[in-house]
């Protein structure tokens, strides 16, 4: 049953709905797909054109004929689970008829307005521990896991505090790589003890858009042609602004204190339970840093565990490790579809953390800096592996939807 709605008071919701979907992050075949389906229900005809900085929307009830376009431009999304899941039940309401579209554009207004789940303290903590918890995956040496989670404490609270004093938000990326590579530069001036660069690395892991990369070609796979390329951009310009950053950073360190010898440690093997202890670790800082109710915890730790236990698993069988990431994202992704299934929930909500730690940003970090450090064909090759490895991961998502499809939009 359709409860009696006004023609602008669908347009208004539904606008409303899309603007909210696309604020928090969501990928345009998803939105477009949410949409639709929110707007069958009510009767209503629409054309929607997303991408990540723009949205169009054309709107056509088929009985009266009243047609309406709407046109906003925006800036990219950030992840918030929690109000993509909230958002997602309200649709699941406006589907079945048990609310109006007025009445629903008051309840969205709502949702927008309430606090975020977490203090501001927590989402820098969370910084530090996914810094600490990919040192380890990497295999840094005692002091380079410390130094790694002081700086992804340093970015947390640029990131959460300094952000609402000064607007720095197209500059962030740089400046916080500039800042970490100057210190661990400095650092390792006087105490050589440590691999700079993956304390770099693991500071800024979760500024690298891996995930932005992998949804773009998620986008591209899908015939979303013009948002997958937008936003593959968008991420390739915000990892040249991490490694510029990183660039200049040392540069002006060895300028201050001279020119040092960078010294490669070998590879920390840790025992198997110390990943296990770092998985819950990093579990923890997703759930606060994608804005999920900790409800959801255990299913973001199950995600994370299945997608790093089975690329390792697999790994040790197989030398491709393209062929260990797709089989990785293939059972996340089932792990999703059945969540989503059984529970009546968006699958996003444990997708996308069990995608996070098998997305190739660091690597396409590493492509980058090689190439501007003049090392062109090492470079260019992990940037291909970085491609592949990508593909791999949306090979194995679409895989899974197959197999087991989530029945739901989001």
């Amino acid at each position: 049953m359709v409860l009696k709605s006004t023609f602008n008071e669908k347009i208004n919701f539904i606008s409303a709905l899309a603007l909210a979907l696309h604020k928090y992050g969501l990928a345009a075949h998803n939105l477009e797909a949410v949409v639709n389906n929110v707007s069958q229900s009510l009767n209503l005809e629409v054309e929607v054109f997303s991408t990540p900085t723009l949205l169009l929307l054309d709107f056509r009830d088929p009985l009266s004929l009243e047609a309406k376009q709407v046109a906003k431009r925006l800036r990219p999304g950030d992840i918030n689970l929690d109000f993509l899941a909230r958002i997602d039940e309200l649709g699941d309401k406006v589907i079945a008829g048990e609310i109006t579209a007025k009445a629903a554009s008051q309840e969205l207004e709502l949702i927008e307005t309430e606090k975020e789940l977490y203090p501001p303290f927590l989402n820098a903590l969370a910084f530090s521990a996914i810094a600490f918890t990919i040192s380890i995956f990497f295999g840094a040496n005692l002091i380079a896991v410390i130094l790694s989670s002081i700086g992804g404490l340093i970015v947390g609270l640029v990131c959460v505090y300094l952000t609402q004093i000064i607007d720095i938000g197209r500059f962030l990326e740089l400046l916080l790589a500039f800042l970490i590579s100057f210190l661990s530069t400095c650092i390792f001036h006087f105490y050589p003890l440590f691999t700079p660069n993956l304390v770099n690395i693991s500071s800024l892991i979760f500024l690298v858009p891996g995930v932005g990369l992998t949804i773009a070609m998620a986008e591209l796979a899908t015939e979303n042609l013009v948002s997958g390329t937008a936003r593959f951009m968008g991420a390739m310009m915000n990892l040249f602004k991490l490694v510029f950053g990183l660039v200049i950073g040392t540069y002006f360190a060895n300028l201050l204190l001279g020119e040092t010898t960078l010294i490669e440690f070998d590879e920390v093997h840790y025992p198997f339970i110390l990943h296990i202890f770092a998985l819950f670790i990093v579990a923890i800082a997703f759930t606060v840093l994608m804005k999920t109710k900790f409800e959801n915890y255990f299913w973001i730790l199950a995600a994370a565990f299945l997608g790093y236990s089975s690329y390792k698993f697999i790994l040790d069988f197989s030398s491709e490790p393209f062929i260990a990431t797709f089989l990785a994202a293939f059972t996340v992704s089932l792990l999703g579809s059945f969540y989503a299934r059984f529970f009546k929930h968006p699958a996003v909500t444990v997708l996308i953390p069990g995608i996070t730690l098998l997305v190739p940003g660091s690597m396409g970090l590493r492509g980058l800096s090689l190439v501007l450090q003049e090392d062109t064909v090492l470079g260019i090759n992990t940037l291909i592996k970085v491609f592949f490895t990508g593909i791999a991961i949306v090979a194995g998502l679409l895989l899974a939807n197959i197999c087991l499809p989530p029945k739901r939009s989001l």
